[in-house]
């Protein structure tokens, strides 16, 4: 029962991470489509652009772990 608990609770924090991930991404890409909206090229700061892709691997790898832990209950 307590490994149980414990997979709950890594998958309700990486279920967290993933969400508040998605939720920046799609900010970030809001800005992008009003950037390019308003002054016709590419709008993304260099800062941007690096947490894009940092977003990017941390949603990957939220949801390759919450893959490993369905797959691991069947």
């Amino acid at each position: 029962m307590e490994a149980r608990e414990s997979l709950l609770r890594e998958f309700s924090g990486l279920h967290n991470t993933y969400s508040r991930a998605s939720e920046r991404m799609l900010v970030l890409q809001a800005t992008a489509i009003e950037g390019l909206r308003k002054i016709g090229t590419g709008c993304l700061t260099e800062e941007a652009r690096a947490e894009f892709i940092s977003l990017e691997k941390e949603i990957g790898a939220a949801l390759s772990r919450m893959r490993a832990i369905c797959e691991a209950l069947h």
